[in-house]
């Protein structure tokens, strides 16, 4: 079969030939129509990722299994990339990993999962839009609902729209009736996400960007960090919630307890998301109606051009492939 894999530290990843996995007990093989990119396939690119060994990248797929349960042979199905993550819902055990490093992802023509990390496709989804939701839409989900509780009415800002997480997390919330706010260093990429239903958004470029949109927010979601982080403790309300799932421009300021002790407010850590969450995003998904946003669909044979376009500062939503 077909595969897109990484080598080793300073050769770039390449569509293969690899052999087809074999049927194990506990597992289904997945014939995959579609994957979709995560920054997480550009670090393991460029050797900027721990414990990295040759692998098929890609932990977003959806597919049809080919092989397994006999109940499930025929279904369409999206992957779970959240591997042993264990049965304690509040963290991961030790031994978690994600799809597509060490373990061979979905970039490929077929793949082999432990059947409880299949799940049944939204039905109103293309195979596309499918492989375009799991990681983003599962970072988006834990960080959002199990670790900022978020509720109907709940004023909400989301960092960095345009990105696969702050996507899903804005159409996650509006779809719960949230009102949200974002920022973004893109004044199109805000006019997109004011178009999809937000309520108003600012240029992180802009040095007061934070006295553009109000204050009491009772959700924050983050995967900045930096210097403005103390900045987004500020616009907290009463018993806020900020919760963050990266930290790409580095260490936080120094911050203030008087900005958070006296406001009862929350600053929560959050990553990726168990089967069970995994399980509950699929039906909320699915209730709502809610497409994701595919920037570009790509062959498995461009998956290198998809790679870039990954990275491009023009980029509003997922890269996907299209592999069968």
């Amino acid at each position: 079969m077909r595969a897109y894999r990484f080598s080793e530290v300073g050769t770039p990843p390449t569509v293969v030939d690899h052999p087809q996995p074999a049927i194990t007990p506990g597992h289904a093989v997945i014939q995959l129509h579609a994957g979709a990119f995560n920054r997480r396939d550009h670090w393991i690119a460029l050797g900027k990722y721990p414990d990295l060994q040759p692998s098929t990248l890609g932990s977003d797929g959806c597919g049809t299994v080919i092989a397994g349960p006999k109940e499930s042979i025929g279904s369409a199905v999206v992957i779970c990339p959240s591997i042993n993550w264990g049965k304690e819902e509040r963290y991961q055990s030790r031994s978690y990993t994600i799809l597509g490093m060490p373990t061979d992802g979905t970039f490929a023509e077929y793949i082999s999962v432990p059947v409880e990390l299949i799940f049944h496709k939204p039905k109103h989804l293309t195979a596309t839009q499918g492989s375009a939701f799991p990681l983003a839409g599962l970072t988006a989900w834990r960080a959002l609902f199990t670790r900022a509780q978020l509720k109907a009415g709940d004023k909400v800002l989301i960092t960095g729209i345009g990105g696969g997480v702050a996507l899903f997390a804005m159409q996650f919330a509006l779809a719960k009736g949230a009102l949200v706010y974002v920022t973004s260093g893109s004044a199109t990429k805000i006019e997109r996400a004011l178009d999809m239903g937000a309520k108003g958004g600012a240029l992180y470029t802009d040095p007061d960007w934070h006295k553009q949109l109000g204050k009491n927010f009772d959700v924050i979601i983050d995967s900045a960090g930096g210097e403005d982080f103390g900045k987004l403790v500020r616009l907290l309300g009463m018993g806020g919630r900020l919760s963050f799932y990266g930290g790409t421009l580095g260490k936080w300021p120094a911050i203030l307890p008087q900005h958070l002790f006296f406001k009862q407010v929350s600053i929560l850590a959050s990553t990726m998301g168990s089967p069970t969450e995994f399980g509950n995003m699929c039906q909320y998904i699915e209730k709502h109606k809610i497409v994701p946003v595919v920037d570009s669909v790509l062959s498995l044979e461009n998956a290198a051009d998809a790679m870039k376009r990954l990275i491009h500062p023009e980029r509003f939503g997922k890269v996907t492939l299209r592999i069968n």
